[in-house]
């Protein structure tokens, strides 16, 4: 028996010294149960480093800290496999095996990703080959996150050469229906190389990606017998009969066929280590649907604040369905105390908007102050009359009063500290419903990837909890209130519509003319589109923001703002 520990920790970036007390107290608390303990994918540097990883004295920073490690583990009865940038003539993304005081072994990651949210062409150098390791007689074969994907990959050759467990360390970012894509290939890998496959994953939020964790164990037959906590940091210790794997694969004539065609890798280390306390392993549940998607927005915002070293968030509340969901978040993220509410009226402010943010604020325990624009919105006006002379009320004078709020928000940010949080979201990011410098602005977006269908999605499950936000904000029509009678839809298509044409044209990337045949009216389409086109400008001037689909607006969306195409 041999008993793996899975150290699914939440790291920041560039934090070498924390990283490393996070990896060193981990490994304490592990060693009493554990023959081997692993951790996550570049869990020494945080993930990504990005441009971090060009300067060369960060790449040497990181050495130092692997060295460090090392030393630390003269006194570890235990196998340490660690995520770690590593230079030898390039610089390698590496999984690290260190035991008894050294470094005993680097496994290079052999598939670097280039696409969506990675660019690990840009950094690292490739990977050639596999690297096994030897723990009480038993083989485990090393793997970093992408290499997994593939059938006949590294992994292929480790089992084919003995490994009896593959160790696959990650920091493989969350989206929704990831989850379950992730699950079925670690699912096939262990049932085509007979064997077990431990999943390691990352968990917390580094500026717009967001780490869920949720690492497992699966076992030869595909069923997974260990599964950590999702969105926590976890400790998961299990308890593996390997055995098990050469029984089935002693009965297996197409592996034994399959073994001999295989010129078979050695172990880097071989060590015997003491018999282990057992450890009963467990299988954590997995949210799913609206409170996986809210759980990962509240993590996503809580680490960005912490790690930016704010305490407290300030957002404008007008009593609408974003800037209730936001407040919630906030809350949920950083502590009622730690969330503080403004609601800035205009003429223009209905009476319920003023009634609904104020029972928010109650029913959510935060403070609220109140802020009227009227006058400042006044001064501008007047200052304007000598230049121009009277003119007409338009766009103009509506943007203006969203320009004068974030000004406010802003001078209290500065004033006391305070991270203003954005009420923006993603429909009206897509389509330029938004103001520049006005309610777009802001430190962090929590709602930026979230379309505006699934925020009263996301408010109804936040409501399931502790109904906070009132029943009336879900009924009344969506209005910025910068001008008599104002509603969303006097300008965009009902959200329903919208938003499935949005998904299409941005997740799936259908053309305008394949939108039109999926039975959208060819009119609504070419606007939707059109909007999107020309928003490009205001949406490169966006604050950060939780991804939460699989294309969000931010790494994964790298359109030219000067752009002509129609398409």
């Amino acid at each position: 028996m041999l008993n793996l520990a899975i150290a699914q920790i939440n790291t920041t970036v560039g934090d070498l010294k924390g990283n490393l007390e996070k990896i060193k107290e981990f490994t304490r608390e592990a060693e009493r149960y554990a023959h081997l303990v692993v951790f996550p994918e570049l869990a020494l540097s945080g993930y990504s480093p990005e441009d971090l990883l060009l300067r060369v004295h960060f790449v040497k920073d990181c050495m130092e800290a692997l060295q460090d490690l090392a030393r630390f583990t003269e006194d570890v009865s235990t196998v340490l496999v660690v995520g770690s940038p590593y230079y030898d003539g390039d610089l390698y993304n590496s999984a690290v095996v260190l035991f008894r005081g050294r470094i005993a072994g680097v496994y290079h990651k052999s598939r670097l990703p280039n696409y969506s949210v990675f660019d690990e062409k840009r950094y690292f150098r490739q990977g050639s080959g596999p690297l096994l390791i030897e723990v009480n007689g038993y083989r485990i074969g090393l793997s970093i996150c992408e290499d997994i994907w593939y059938p006949d990959g590294v992994e292929r050759i480790s089992a084919l050469s003995g490994a009896e467990l593959i160790v696959n360390i990650n920091a493989s970012p969350y989206h929704t229906g990831k989850p379950s894509f992730r699950e079925g290939f670690v699912r096939a890998r262990a049932e085509d190389n007979i064997c077990y496959v431990a999943y390691v994953n990352l968990v917390g939020g580094n500026d717009e990606l967001v780490f869920d964790g949720r690492s497992k164990v699966v076992d030869p037959l595909g069923n997974i017998i260990a599964r950590a906590k999702a969105f926590e940091e976890d400790l998961l210790i299990v308890p593996l009969d390997l055995d098990r794997v050469r029984r089935r694969r002693l009965l297996d004539l197409r592996w034994r066929e399959a073994s001999t065609s295989v010129e078979p890798e050695r172990p880097v280390i071989s060590v015997q280590l003491p018999r282990k306390e057992a450890v009963e392993p467990r299988i954590e549940p997995s949210p799913t649907g609206e409170e996986e998607i809210y759980t990962a927005l509240v993590l996503g915002t809580r680490d960005y604040v912490r790690k930016n070293r704010f305490e407290k968030v300030v957002l404008g509340l007008s009593g609408g369905i974003d800037s209730s969901l936001t407040a919630c978040i906030g809350v949920d993220a950083l502590g009622r105390e730690n969330v503080l509410g403004v609601f800035m009226p205009s003429r223009f402010t209905s009476r319920e908007s003023f009634e609904d943010a104020r029972t928010l604020a109650r029913n959510l325990g935060i403070e609220l102050h109140t802020v009227p624009i009227d006058g400042v919105y006044t001064a501008y006006i007047k200052e304007f009359v000598p230049v121009y002379g009277e003119m007409e009320f338009d766009t103009a004078d509506e943007n203006i009063q969203a320009r004068i709020r974030a000004n406010m928000l802003f001078y209290i940010s500065n004033k006391f500290g305070y991270m203003v949080l954005s009420t923006s979201n993603k429909s009206e990011s897509a389509t330029g419903y938004t103001t520049v410098y006005g309610d777009m602005a802001g430190g962090f977006a929590p709602l930026k990837d979230v379309y505006k269908t699934w925020i009263y999605k996301l408010a109804r499950y936040r409501n399931s909890v502790e109904p906070v936000i009132p029943e009336r904000v879900f009924k009344k029509a969506p209005s910025a209130e910068l001008r008599p009678g104002q509603t969303d839809q006097d300008t965009l298509p009902p959200y329903e519509v919208l938003d499935a044409i949005l998904e299409l044209y941005i997740e799936e990337g259908l053309s305008p003319e394949e939108i039109v045949e999926r039975g959208f009216d060819r009119g609504t389409v070419v606007k939707v589109v059109s909007m999107i086109r020309k928003a490009e400008y205001k949406r490169k001037q966006a604050p950060v923001g939780v991804k939460i689909t699989p294309r969000a607006f931010g790494k994964d969306w790298r359109m030219p703002v000067v752009n002509r195409y129609t398409g």
